[in-house]
């Protein structure tokens, strides 16, 4: 009788493990860079006729970027001359230049790399993340807050809003966006959600501009 308790404590114990092993395959960096790049390949490109560079590379040297944490395009640029490990990691065919990155994701529609994050959300889902992520009564504690990610007093585009000084008169452009993810006070992981653009009709003030963004984010969020 213990030999048989024995042999299906084993026996459970093996189970458990070969689904761990499962869910990590399943939620592990070269599965989620495999789904994001298949994501990026389903964006148009915005240029006409032949390019040397997709926007399927393009966009995921901008992940790599961010995911590597280098603190500039130029800095980026520098890996080019050593491009093994991002072509085996990130699975890209071919790296642009700074100066091309530039010119190719200033082109692509942010709203088109929503439903990216869905896919992702959707992934963790499926793996039971999510389920480490409750914080209250079923809930999740969403964080949000806003945040600038561009600012020149001479290049702008006409999604920037603009400053002008009274002292001085001079004009600073600028983009924001109001970033969220979801949050546990225990974990320090995060789960990144699509940040929402600041428009310039979204008010004059800084707490009017992030409220209406916000709500178009919860909207979108939703659906």
């Amino acid at each position: 009788m213990n030999h048989i308790k024995k042999v299906m404590k084993a026996h459970r114990k093996d189970i458990k493990c070969k689904e761990a092993i499962k869910l990590r395959k399943h939620l592990s960096a070269d599965a989620l860079f495999a789904n994001l790049h298949n994501g990026f390949k389903r964006i148009n490109d915005h240029r006409p006729g032949m390019a040397d560079h997709t926007p399927a590379d393009t966009l995921m040297s901008g992940f790599a970027m961010f995911s590597l944490k280098d603190p500039s395009l130029l800095a980026f640029d520098e890996r080019r001359q050593h491009p093994y490990n991002l072509t085996t990691i990130y699975g890209m065919g071919s790296i642009p230049c700074d100066t091309s990155m530039r010119e190719i994701l200033d082109g692509v529609d942010p709203n088109d790399l929503r439903p990216l994050f869905k896919e992702q959300f959707r992934t963790l889902q499926r793996g039971k993340i999510l389920e480490q992520m409750v914080f209250m009564k079923d809930s999740y504690l969403l964080n949000l807050d806003g945040t600038g990610c561009f600012s020149s007093p001479t290049l702008h585009s006409d999604a920037c809003m603009k400053k002008v000084y009274k002292k001085t008169g001079k004009t600073t452009y600028y983009l924001q966006a109001v970033g969220a993810a979801i949050v546990h006070p225990d974990l320090k992981e995060v789960i990144p959600l699509c940040p929402e653009i600041i428009k310039r009709q979204d008010g004059e003030t800084k707490m009017n501009c992030e409220r209406n963004a916000v709500k178009r984010f919860l909207k979108k969020f939703r659906q």
